[in-house]
């Protein structure tokens, strides 16, 4: 079944995603955003900061955080020819380096606006693998 505003109803799940944040991934995405602040990439000076997020393990970048959550909102509504509209979050802990990051959502709301201006609302999240969650928000999502 092709994914429509029309057959899209409140409490939908969308599928999660699951991502595993070794060094090398948060090193490649520093690279990427152009981030190379040490809290991300150097674990010897992040042992000498233990007072910061993370502890004495390296974090992973917010953004790649908020960018598995959009990868969840895409990989449900991009073949159908969904857009997302607005995404934010917010974030309560740090990914560390090693963690497991799953990434979801659930429609909330629906707002009917004509022919190519039909949206839902999602809340979205991602979780670590002890199922704490490091981040939570909403996201628009334009449906056909």
């Amino acid at each position: 079944m092709t994914l429509s505003f029309k057959s899209v109803e409140c409490e939908t799940v969308i599928p999660a995603v699951t991502r595993h944040c070794p060094q090398e991934i948060i090193d490649r995405y520093a690279v990427a955003s152009l981030d190379y602040h040490p809290i991300h990439i150097n674990p010897e000076w992040k042992k000498r900061h233990p007072n910061l997020p993370g502890g004495e393990s390296t974090i992973v970048h917010g953004q790649m955080t908020l960018g598995f959550i959009a990868t969840a909102i895409a990989d449900w509504s991009y073949a159908s020819g969904g857009q997302i509209r607005k995404l934010q979050a917010k974030y309560f802990r740090p990914v560390k380096v090693n963690d497991t990051v799953t990434a979801g959502g659930k429609v909330k709301e629906k707002h009917f606006h004509g022919p190519g201006k039909d949206y839902v609302v999602l809340d979205v999240y991602a979780k670590n693998q002890h199922g704490e969650e490091v981040a939570a928000g909403t996201a628009e999502v334009l449906l056909p």
